[in-house]
């Protein structure tokens, strides 16, 4: 892929709703299912997440970058890089998407409309429903403002099994710098540039090793994962659910054209029961 088309400040916003119009998501067919399954003992969660880019312009090789968070220490999944957003609240997020349907923010309504014109009404619904609860989690953690958003388009669902969790990504555009307000949930804003994921000496295998309560006595799992280093010599690891929603999104955009994970570098990382429930 020729990564100038992540300089491309311009263009590159029309390029992505373009490839991500194409895609086929299940997002109605998965809810009902949910919706299904919560009249059982086992109830399932929804989240909304927004997978947002901001063009750094003040950089020596300006591009487009991801702005994740890097979940605190007071949360569940401490520690992991994930994208900003959270649990659906139906009554909550539902009143609120009623308000973007309306136009209360145009330019998100006008957008939303014309990724999806060629999608069914419940399938639009259900995207301005979860786009909503990413938002709103997003101003609460970091201090988004929803009228500092551009919606590009949506990726297909990533279901959690050792949460009872389904996430609906919604890729979106910050067209304007702001200042991050973190709340206790989130440690801190990693900034990536998008062609740090083309590069494979980026990549290497994450062993897990987990002792928590159901599973076997030091069980060990080995995953993809990117390494990122910080500022100060020490370094961030991006795996599982956020790692698959980004890979799944550049894949699709430059024709599945992401270097393989090296197998040769490996990365340890240890899972206790708190990194379930969140108690410490």
């Amino acid at each position: 892929m020729d990564l100038s088309l992540f300089r491309q400040k311009d263009f590159f916003p029309s390029f992505v709703t373009d490839k991500l119009a194409a895609m086929i998501i299940y997002y109605k067919e998965k809810h009902s299912l949910i919706a299904q399954a919560n009249k059982t003992d086992w109830p399932h969660l929804e989240a909304g997440v927004v997978l947002l880019l901001h063009y750094k312009s003040n950089q020596e090789n300006p591009e487009y970058v991801f702005q994740l968070i890097k979940r605190s220490e007071k949360v569940k999944q401490a520690g992991d890089i994930s994208c900003p957003g959270g649990i659906l609240h139906p009554a909550i997020d539902k009143s609120v998407s009623f308000f973007l349907k309306a136009g209360i923010i145009p330019v998100l309504r006008k957008q939303i409309l014309n990724y999806a014109r060629h999608k069914d009404k419940k399938t639009i619904s259900l995207i301005r429903l979860f786009l909503t609860t990413a938002l709103r989690e997003a101003w609460e953690e970091i201090g988004l403002i929803p009228f500092n958003v551009l919606f590009l388009g949506a990726l297909p669902y990533y279901s959690l099994t050792s949460f009872a969790r389904t996430i609906y990504p919604l890729v979106c555009l910050t067209p304007n710098p702001f200042q991050y307000r973190l709340n206790s949930e989130v440690d801190k804003i990693l900034e990536i540039p998008l062609s740090f994921f083309f590069q494979s000496s980026n990549y290497a295998s994450l062993e897990i090793e987990t002792s928590m309560v159901n599973s076997a006595s030091g069980q060990n799992n080995k995953l993809p994962c990117l390494v990122i280093p910080d500022k100060t010599g020490n370094i961030d690891i991006l795996w599982g659910a956020t790692f698959n929603i980004i890979t799944n999104f550049l894949r699709s955009i430059s024709d599945d054209s992401l270097p393989l994970p090296s197998s040769s570098r490996t990365m340890k990382k240890v899972l206790s029961n708190s990194y379930i429930s969140g108690n410490r």
